[in-house]
């Protein structure tokens, strides 16, 4: 015989569930949570009267991880049965906060050269389980005006280089970092990573705002185009280029 379903009985139980992590949230925090009941919770609080427990399993399942949960995209959020826009947009909004918060403690301290933004920058990159790609605009005595996220797709060379420049314009600063993160070990600049570094200079140094440096993260090593001296070598085409443009006319 087929299980009937009660909703009132099914509604108290979510209810229930709903209630017992609250109460141990106002109690001991997130401390005693495992990351399928951290989902469950902040699902709660954007999915009305529906058992979230279930839906946090998927993402769990389809994920691996809270990290790789929140990481993801809405459109492949959505793709989970029980994710809807509004639950895929708070679950993406949760990394971007917790970026957000970073970035605004991170506005004390101080980047005044390829060291610095290394020691800086290193434990953030490794929170991103997809690949990221940052700027980190300073002033002119090198404090932390800003880090934002750049979108677009770094392997298609596709970062959006206008968006970039809109960033340094909006807080006016005087330098950048660029940092992004490869998933493996290899840390080595792909050539899509050398175009998207000239690309940055092209349009950056026109407009006398300074490159320290640009830093790929991979699990347990790092890459510094500055260290390696490959961003002087970029620098010296650009104003070669620029040089014959100028002699030319």
């Amino acid at each position: 015989m087929a299980k009937v379903s009660d909703k009132e009985t099914d509604d108290k139980i979510h209810h229930g569930r709903r209630e017992k992590l609250r109460t141990t949230f106002q109690r001991y925090g997130l401390e005693t949570f495992n990351e399928t009941q951290v989902i469950e919770f902040a699902l709660g609080m954007v999915v009305p009267r529906t058992d979230t427990n279930p839906t946090a399993h998927r993402l769990m399942d389809t994920f691996g991880s809270l990290n790789n949960v929140i990481s993801a995209t809405p459109d492949k959020l959505e793709k989970v049965p029980g994710v809807g826009p509004l639950a895929s947009c708070f679950l993406h909004f949760l990394k971007q906060f917790t970026t957000y918060i970073n970035g605004v403690e991170r506005q004390s301290e101080k980047i005044n050269s390829p060291t610095d933004a290394i020691k800086i920058l290193k434990e953030l990159m490794k929170t991103y389980a997809i690949e990221h790609f940052i700027v980190v605009c300073l002033d002119k005595a090198g404090s932390v005006m800003l880090h934002q996220s750049i979108p677009g797709d770094i392997d298609k060379v596709d970062i959006n280089l206008r968006s970039v420049v809109d960033v340094a314009l909006r807080v006016q600063c005087a330098s950048v970092v660029f940092a992004h993160n490869h998933l493996g070990d290899n840390v080595h600049p792909s050539g899509a990573d050398v175009h998207i570094t000239r690309g940055l200079l092209g349009v950056l140094l026109p407009l006398n705002v300074k490159i320290i440096d640009h830093i790929i993260f991979g699990k347990d090593d790092y890459y510094s185009f500055f260290q390696s001296g490959v961003l002087d070598i970029l620098k010296r085409e650009h104003y070669d280029f620029a040089n014959a443009r100028t002699t030319q006319v």
